[in-house]
């Protein structure tokens, strides 16, 4: 049975920020959070939402429950349509059809009729459909679709950044040796659409808070609509409007949660690979990668920790049970691991096999998913059959953090590594099924609160593989096991872009490749050397001679990849100040040149290159054989190349990239980078010396200001332990203001002004720690 809303009699205020539309077939209900985060929900006469999907939504939404206004909500009743106005947002709403029309300063966003009057296309805006006698529905959104439009998000998705005709399964999937041109789904679904269209200068944003969506249709079923497809509702979505993506990436954070921001550490390089401890001298093997790290004086934070440490002798992964042939004593080893200052991030998987020697305890009291009769529902799984941990059960919860707390945390582990936690269950009757979109954020959730419980004012350290709208607030995730070869490298690029426009700003990916045969040496190289601007350096692999990829499997790739990450601490200061602006205001680290410069229609949107936080325009080679690559760089202004030699934007240059231990990168006229020297463990944010990479505006009058934040690495950012500078740079000038002081140095520390050769520095030298809250130090540029 069809069910629609039409014919809509009246309108109405239901209080200052909440208005109904009723009419034939149900109402729809506008929640204004904001002027520029509105919620439309449909409500159906004669269809209902069962309470398991509507506190999903509830859940992933939870912070717009925080959200309070005073903007004045306007209700106008006209011939053939309402208006409810609101600031600079106006929605019009049809009577005849209930369709939807989003205008924001004047132009429409969002919405209005399909199609002409010459096409047969669906007149409504939502259909919901339902089986006689069954309370199961199902609904579809057709929304316009311009010649134009661009769509961005949707979370782990291959192909272009731009995800305009093609059509997505929103179902995470364990996704072994993915082909990240176009394998589909992926491990991660994020019902968050950005939508952009360049033509007309226009950005918005959709949130479908629905946690079971079918697919997600961007053009390639019809040229005049896009479609969403969700099943049991609530049927409803999130319109997020603002100037540009910046602004919309913040409406979507202020209804799903800005990021957990992540401590320093974690930023940092570490090892990984299964091979450490699949076999039975893991012990050994790990004790011998920190031994040869340290021989070759490679910065390392540490490790992830695979699997095999729980993998029994039968061949089985038994949750919390360590093999003790691989690890007699696991506690005395995990605790002298953490005293030489390594953190450890340890891979557990919520699945229970039923042959675990605890499965039938967990059973009976009650801790396991259930089918329809009650008992523990069996699903595929690593190793054979198993039943997975409610995470929705509190006991079951608790019982979970006590065993990550016992096994790990007592021991000095400083990270969880949710894996495997896709849940891809397909049995609809399964009551699980309705909100399994949400379990690995409730697995993240329960690693992120034992460590909240240890250490209150710690910042915690968690990944999750798996994922939906609202990981963020508890995990940062990576791009899953991709295959060593060149296509991989050059699309986990794109899908990079694709994290941060889906509200996940921390990612990575396994650096040469995780699946498949051994990386070429050049492979693994520009590899790293696209990682010297990214949130995560992790060389991590599995292969099946038990060889794994390390900095050293190529005698002549070990200076260049140890110089590699050398820059990358190097680089540090300012990349955690950019990780810092993610947690903070919502801005990817990693940014899209094609959504950064919309007025630059020379700009090709699956452009490999991209602005790494506010001034850095990283440079990749993803080709095998190149040495060298074509780099446009945008209009508007001028770029300098690390060396210091200035271009006029607008132009295109043809960089030499060598494959070595070197990085390619262009920085924004009137940035102030932070870097340091000699760091070898990430201790403490505040660095004994700090060098500012200073490039003179060029453009007259122009001055640009930039912020550096710093930090013990640790603290939540509630307890206003940190520091934060801006520098403001023009022609002539660079002023360096502490904007606030919450910590202070420990010994005697330096910042450090350098410019480009042809510039030069008056007293670029100062103690940062002699200014105090307010107090600027101005430094003349002659050149």
């Amino acid at each position: 049975m069809k069910h629609i809303i039409h014919s809509l009699t009246t309108c109405s205020l239901v209080d200052l920020r909440h208005a109904v539309a009723k009419g034939t077939g149900g109402a729809l209900h506008f929640s204004f959070l904001t002027s520029e985060i509105v919620r439309i929900s449909y409500q159906f006469s004669s269809i209902r939402i069962e309470p398991a999907y509507e506190q999903a939504s509830e859940y992933m939404t939870e912070p717009a429950t925080h959200l309070a206004s005073d903007d004045v909500l306007v209700i106008q009743d006209e011939d053939r349509v309402f208006v409810l106005s609101c600031r600079e947002t106006r929605i019009v709403v049809e009577k005849e059809t209930a369709s939807v029309s989003v205008w924001y300063r004047g132009r429409l966003h969002h919405g209005g009729r399909v199609g002409t009057a010459d096409t047969v296309l669906p007149s409504y805006q939502l259909r919901c459909f339902t089986k006689e006698g069954c309370a199961d529905s199902f609904g579809r959104f057709n929304f316009p679709l311009e010649a134009d439009d661009e769509f961005y998000g949707l979370g782990d998705k291959s192909g272009s950044p731009n995800r305009r005709g093609r059509r997505f399964s929103m179902f995470n999937r364990d996704s072994l040796g993915y082909d990240a041109s176009n394998s589909d789904p992926l491990y991660k679904s994020v019902p968050f659409l950005l939508k952009h269209n360049p033509k007309q200068q226009l950005v918005s944003g959709l949130l479908f808070d629905q946690s079971v969506i079918r697919v997600i249709d961007l053009g390639r079923e019809s040229p005049f609509y896009f479609m969403v497809e969700s099943e049991g509702g609530p049927y409803a979505y999130y319109v997020l409007l603002g100037d540009d993506y910046h602004q919309v990436m913040a409406q979507y954070y202020r209804v799903t949660g800005f990021p957990a921001f992540p401590p320093l550490f974690s930023f940092g390089f570490f090892g990984s690979s299964m091979n450490y401890v699949e076999p039975d001298d893991a012990q050994d093997r790990m004790l011998a990668y920190f031994a040869t790290i340290e021989e070759h004086q490679i910065p390392c934070e540490g490790m992830y920790v695979s699997s095999g440490y729980l993998k029994s002798p039968e061949g089985k992964r038994y949750a919390f049970l360590w093999n003790t042939r691989k690890f007699p004593d696991h506690r005395a080893f995990l605790t002298s691991l953490s005293e030489r200052g390594y953190n450890l991030c340890m891979n557990i998987k919520p699945g229970i096999l039923t042959s675990h020697p605890w499965y039938e305890k967990l059973k009976e009291q009650g801790y396991l998913i259930k089918d329809q009769n009650g008992q523990p529902y069996r699903e595929f799984f690593w190793g054979g059959d198993a039943s997975f941990i409610d995470f929705n059960n509190p006991d079951a919860k608790n019982w979970w953090k006590s065993q990550l707390k016992e096994q790990y945390i007592d021991h000095g582990c400083t990270g969880i590594w949710n894996d495997n936690n896709e849940l891809e269950l397909e049995d609809v009757g399964v009551e699980a099924y309705k909100t399994r979109s949400l379990y690995p954020i409730k697995m993240a959730q329960a690693s992120y609160e034992v460590f909240k419980e240890a250490q209150p004012h710690h910042r915690p350290w968690i990944y999750s593989r798996s994922g939906y709208a609202s990981l963020q607030r508890y995990a940062r995730t990576w791009s899953g096991d991709n295959a060593s070869d060149w296509k991989t490298l050059h699309f986990n690029q794109y899908m990079g872009i694709g994290f941060g426009l889906s509200g996940l700003p921390y990612f990575g990916h396994d650096l040469g490749g995780f699946f498949g045969v051994f990386p070429e040496e050049e492979l693994l190289i520009r590899s790293c050397q696209s990682a010297v601007f990214q949130g995560r350096f992790v060389i991590h692999s599995w292969r099946e001679d038990g060889n794994p990829t390390e900095p050293w499997s190529y005698p002549t790739a070990l200076d260049p990849i140890r110089s590699l990450i050398c820059e990358h601490y190097r680089f540090m200061p300012y990349l955690y100040t950019c990780a810092y602006s993610a947690a903070t205001e919502g801005i990817p680290l990693e940014r899209s040149l094609h959504l950064e410069f919309p007025e630059d229609d020379a700009i090709a949107v699956d452009c490999v290159h991209s602005l790494f936080g506010p001034s850095i325009l990283k440079v990749l080679v993803t080709e095998k054989g190149k040495t060298e690559t074509s780099v446009y760089l945008p209009k508007g202004l001028w770029w300098y190349s690390k060396e210091g030699n200035a271009y006029r934007g607008g132009s295109e240059c043809v960089v030499p990239y060598p494959c070595d231990g070197s990085v390619q990168w262009f920085a924004k006229e009137g940035s102030a980078i932070p870097t340091t020297r000699g760091v070898q463990h990430l201790r403490s944010a505040l660095f004994t010396e700090v060098v500012f990479l200073v490039f003179p505006c060029l453009t007259e009058q122009k001055t640009v200001t930039t912020q550096y934040f710093e930090d013990d690495g640790l603290t939540e950012l509630d307890q206003q332990s940190y520091n934060l500078w801006e520098c403001a740079v023009t022609r002539n000038s660079v002023r360096v203001t502490k904007l606030r002081q919450g910590i202070e140095g420990k010994g005697k520390r330096m910042f450090r002004i350098e410019v480009p050769a042809g510039f030069s520095c008056s007293d670029s030298v100062f103690d940062p720690d002699a200014l105090q809250e307010g107090q600027s130090r101005l430094l003349s540029i002659i050149g």
